[in-house]
């Protein structure tokens, strides 16, 4: 099992964090999650920059469902100088190498230094989810079908006729396009798949027909 520490920035998008916390429920023998309480912190910074107006009860609700999501949060790592390019970044490198992270997933790679000096490796979320899909497609469509199925329910409770964003767009804006091309893929092959399916359900029932 890969045990991965996930950067504030990563928890910045929705998207990404819902690919990844709905996969890891999928793949809980592949990887685990971990993080920082600092880390939380920063996220909860960045996303009240971005939603000035909301209520607290919109972060309590980010709080618990990040609780609910990793099997780590740590608060207990020491400070120490760290070989990375942003200084700010120290704490996330610390807190890493504290909890024995193998990977770090994060969108600002390049912030990180050198990855031949780092005990864990470096991925943004993008990289991350192709090599799930590489090694698991069949999780990547079973957490295709739950977004397309919530997002249809999404739209039929708050009555909005607006058509949701394609889960292939979503991504591709939220920083992931080779993933998206992966998930446009396997929409595909799932329409294929139902198409055949219907398509054999008719004949059935026509043979099924006695003049």
């Amino acid at each position: 099992m890969h045990h991965v520490f996930v950067d504030s920035n990563v928890l910045g998008s929705k998207t990404q964090y819902d690919w990844l916390f709905l996969l890891r429920r999928e793949l809980h023998m592949m990887f685990s999650l971990c993080t920082s309480d600092d880390v939380l912190d920063e996220a909860h910074r960045v996303w009240r920059k971005k939603h000035p107006g909301l209520g607290g009860d919109m972060r309590a609700q980010r709080e618990q469902l990040f609780r609910l999501n990793f099997n780590e949060i740590s608060s207990e790592w020491e400070g120490a100088p760290a070989p990375v390019v942003d200084i700010d970044d120290s704490h996330v490198h610390n807190a890493a190498a504290y909890l024995n992270a193998e990977i770090l997933l994060t969108n600002n790679v390049k912030d990180f230094g050198d990855p031949d000096t780092l005990p864990y490796d470096l991925y943004t979320p993008d990289e991350f989810f192709c090599l799930i899909y590489q090694n698991a497609p069949d999780a990547v469509r079973v957490v295709a079908s739950k977004q397309i199925a919530y997002w249809a329910k999404r739209k039929q409770l708050t009555g909005s006729g607006a058509e949701p964003k394609k889960l292939s767009d979503a991504l591709s804006d939220a920083g992931c396009p080779e993933f998206a091309q992966h998930v446009k893929e396997c929409l595909q092959f799932m329409s294929g798949m139902k198409a055949a399916e219907e398509q054999s359900e008719v004949k059935t029932r026509a043979a099924g027909v006695r003049l």
